[in-house]
């Protein structure tokens, strides 16, 4: 009978790889242009700011041409009849600017809708639609440039609708905030939020610009000054995408002005025993799309002990990761006691002055 090869002398096995979508998705977070550019690029007047994007005027309605109209306009590509990527810009744009002026009503729907209603059609009449790419993808990356890299719109100004929404809530202690990479993070997130009532965020896998943008809406609407200090906590894999996420979000979160970031990591080797360690460490995907964020990755992190090896956040048990947070925040978190108190009897105030104008209603009928 073959003798068993204890856990620790077990050769980590590469971790199962991201879908392609995903991964490619995840590895373009890593870039972001820096404060300076931003702010550079806003000094620049709008018309010259179209013009660099290939946007123009049109005065037909884009997305409802002939393909043979729109091949003109937008064409040559390289690698279909027309350029996809101006073409999209134009069409968004054209969009956004009616909606602006009041003639075209507002989304009112996902991104998803917006790819069915105005660009996939309008693709395929050109010919210039794929099988092979993720042309949604590239939608979602030529709304990120029109608005992070471009600095031209935003996008509430469509009215689109954020379907990350129920994925995040700000507490009392909205200056603290933990997020995670992974939705089924959420309901810890939750917990630790009920007693803590700090602001949490889930990002469903990889960061959203309009989650965020809508984020920082409703910080201000709630009256929060986000120019003030904030403390970030991130529940990520401890590997180089888990670290580009992480990254991307925080990077998000300076573009619309929240500039007082300081940041901790939960997930770190120090947290796990050695055995721990060794049972559960991995090796990130190696692809040569990887190969410079690895190398970053390592310089940055250490890895574990200076090998690429990486650690799942989901190893770390919920009881250990609530009591870290907990200590990290101690001295953060406000004493929510008699706030919550406070917010209990407007509850109870509420309830009665409903009641009260139910009876008087009932009793003039």
């Amino acid at each position: 009978m073959a003798r068993k090869v204890p856990p620790r002398a077990r050769e980590p096995a590469p971790r199962p790889p991201r879908p392609l979508p995903e991964a490619l998705s995840i590895l373009t977070q890593g870039w972001r242009p820096t404060p300076e550019a931003v702010e550079r690029l806003r000094a620049i007047p709008l018309d010259v700011r179209l013009r660099r994007e290939g946007i123009r005027r049109f005065r037909d309605t884009i997305h409802l041409q002939p393909g043979e109209w729109l091949i003109k306009q937008f064409g040559p590509g390289r690698a279909y009849p027309v350029n996809v990527n101006k073409l999209m810009k134009n069409i968004i744009w054209q969009i956004r600017d009616r909606i602006v002026n009041g003639e075209h009503p507002p989304i009112n729907g996902l991104l998803r809708s917006f790819w069915y209603t105005y660009i996939k059609s309008a693709l395929f009449r050109a010919k210039s639609l794929s099988k092979d790419v993720d042309q949604y993808d590239q939608m979602i990356k030529v709304f990120v440039r029109l608005i992070q890299y471009a600095d031209l719109m935003r996008y509430r100004d469509m009215g689109f609708v954020d379907d990350n929404r129920n994925d995040r809530q700000i507490g009392i202690n909205s200056h603290v905030i933990l997020f995670a990479e992974k939705s089924g993070h959420y309901p810890l997130l939750e917990t630790i939020a009920r007693e803590l009532d700090v602001t949490i965020l889930s990002l469903g896998g990889q960061p959203s610009l309009l989650s965020v943008e809508y984020f920082m809406d409703e910080m201000k609407e709630q009256g929060i000054n986000i120019q003030k200090s904030f403390y970030t906590f991130s529940l990520v894999d401890y590997d180089p995408s888990g670290w580009i996420i992480r990254d991307a979000f925080l990077h998000d979160l300076r573009f619309f002005r929240v500039k007082h970031i300081k940041h901790r990591d939960l997930i770190l080797p120090g947290i796990f025993s050695p055995e721990e360690i060794e049972l559960n460490k991995y090796l990130p995907s190696t692809s040569p799309q990887m190969e410079a964020k690895n190398k970053k990755w390592l310089r940055e992190s250490g890895g574990i002990n200076g090998e690429l090896y990486g650690l799942e956040a989901d190893v770390a048990p919920a009881e250990r990761i609530t009591e870290l947070f907990r200590a990290q925040t101690k001295d953060l978190v406000q004493s929510t006691e008699n706030i919550r108190k406070g917010r209990a009897m407007l509850r109870l105030a509420e309830a009665l002055r409903e009641y009260i104008l139910a009876r008087l209603q009932a009793e003039g009928r």
